[in-house]
């Protein structure tokens, strides 16, 4: 019967005697993947545009720059511009009835215009392989326009299949 205990212990001994700690090299992987994972998604883009005339942009707190491949949008206090050119004049705060269809909330010229542009960005995209269309646009908006010209903006870019809108901001200072 010693014996028997005696080689019990000699076995608990053999496992306890075994080396057990940190795997360093485990460890150094994943501190190693994490650099990459980090080092991949750090960018330190900045992007500038020009801001129209009399048009005071809201502050924000976001860090993710504009995509420059975008169509720019901008809603001023007295009209609707597409890239730089008058579509439709703000009267009084609104969109004139005029340059409404049926439905009061879409802006007819901007959707034509949309239209050419996206028919112009599939065309390309049919002959080439770096570009598609991605239906975004970049607006600028005044920060004191009221909601009811930016809901009929932004229903009309929705039809057209602009869909994924970016709203330009001033940065904060910190």
């Amino acid at each position: 019967m010693l014996r028997k205990r005696h080689k019990a212990t000699a076995n608990a001994r053999k496992r306890f005697l075994t080396p057990s700690g940190l795997a360093l090299t485990s460890m150094l992987d994943i501190l190693t993947t994490i650099l990459f994972f980090l080092l991949k998604n750090y960018s330190t883009v900045q992007t500038t545009f020009n801001v129209s005339e009399g048009l005071s942009l809201p502050q924000s707190t976001t860090l993710a720059p504009p995509p420059d491949s975008s169509l720019h949008l901008v809603v001023t206090q007295n009209a609707v511009l597409l890239d730089g050119v008058e579509l439709v004049p703000v009267v009084n705060g609104d969109i004139p009835r005029e340059h409404l269809y049926r439905d009061n909330v879409t802006i007819v010229r901007l959707a034509q215009a949309l239209q050419q542009h996206k028919k112009r960005s599939q065309y390309i995209e049919k002959r080439s392989d770096t570009h598609s269309f991605s239906g975004m646009i970049v607006m600028q908006a005044d920060k004191n326009l009221e909601f009811k010209i930016l809901k009929k903006v932004i229903y009309t870019a929705g039809i057209t299949d602009f869909v994924m809108l970016k709203l330009a901001a001033l940065k904060k200072d910190a």
